[in-house]
């Protein structure tokens, strides 16, 4: 289960990695743990930019452009492969995002207990959980860590 301090680690990772990349397409393997408010996932996604990597306590936000999100709840058993096209894709594999240069962004999910929301700007303040938290377990402070989804446009 990735704690606090593991997904700042995954953020670092992916903010180093994928930021400014272009989402070239997306499959979904195991609709289960997604929530696509936002509309069709797989073609509304493509040609989306990924942009910045927040942590809200135990989600992922996931800023794309477009006015668009992924808010990422790994739960206890989610995790994220960055890795290159070629690699095999495990049966846990819930959706793959192919990037540039023959890379892919992809969520797995042994038993599919994560969700993934799909979200724009004003449905984050609907997502189950983002919300709700407490205070952040890393005390990260109120300037470096994200405003709540009803602020987010005053964070870019």
């Amino acid at each position: 289960m990735p704690e606090a301090p593991d997904l700042e680690v995954i953020k670092t990772f992916l903010n180093g990695r994928v930021q400014r990349q272009q989402i070239s397409s997306a499959r979904v393997l195991k609709p289960t743990v997604l929530r696509s408010p936002a509309g069709d996932f797989s073609n509304d996604i493509q040609g989306r930019t990924l942009n910045l990597v927040h942590r809200r306590g135990k989600f992922l936000l996931v800023e794309l452009s477009g006015d668009r999100w992924l808010a990422i709840n790994p739960m206890l058993t989610g995790a994220l492969q960055y890795c290159e096209s070629k690699a095999r894709v495990y049966k846990k594999t819930c959706f793959v995002l192919s990037l540039a240069e023959g890379w892919e962004l992809r969520y797995l999910d042994d038993r599919q207990m994560g969700k993934v929301y799909y979200v724009n700007q004003a449905q984050l303040a609907e997502v189950p959980l983002l919300n709700e938290q407490g205070p952040d377990v890393l005390g990260a402070s109120p300037s470096r860590s994200l405003p709540r989804a009803s602020d987010v446009s005053t964070a870019r």
